[in-house]
């Protein structure tokens, strides 16, 4: 501690704690292509979900689209979310899924201030309540760039 002195110690060690506290540092794993394609569907549903909350007083109808999507893809909603739980238990802890699932919620929730949030949101949850598997899996991949808390990529 003399070498470094005490301010210097603290910094390091508050540095070190908000490094810890962000879903991608907290992953420790690298993510891989059906790894990033399962965040890329979870941050697709937290745009749906988002807009739901949203925008149901607004003239945009995006909570009847979304419901019809999560109806109709429960079950590959699902197994995404099975992929990135297993990915954070493998690489570092379960809870780490939900920091990242909550990052990705209050970064949405950031986007839904612009004025245009609510009709562009209604238009993706018309596409994806007509959508198949396959069809979500795309529209994730073409409106989500990196979802945020998505570390270092591998192979």
């Amino acid at each position: 501690m003399q070498k470094y002195g005490k301010h210097a110690v603290r910094g390091l060690v508050g540095l070190s704690l908000l490094i810890g506290a962000t879903p991608a540092a907290a992953a420790g794993g690298c993510w891989n292509e059906k790894t990033v394609a399962a965040a890329k569907v979870r941050d697709l549903q937290t745009v749906m979900m988002v807009g739901a909350l949203q925008c149901r007083n607004s003239e945009h109808d995006v909570l009847t689209h979304y419901n019809k999507f999560i109806k109709a893809h429960r079950v590959a909603i699902t197994s995404h979310n099975d992929v990135l739980k297993t990915h954070f238990k493998t690489s570092s802890h379960v809870r780490d899924y939900d920091k990242f699932t909550t990052a990705l919620a209050n970064s949405r929730s950031v986007d839904a201030a612009d004025p245009a949030f609510c009709e562009r949101t209604a238009a993706l949850a018309r596409e994806l309540a007509a959508a198949d598997r396959a069809k979500v899996e795309e529209i994730a991949v073409r409106t989500i760039a990196t979802p945020k808390g998505v570390g270092r990529t591998c192979s």
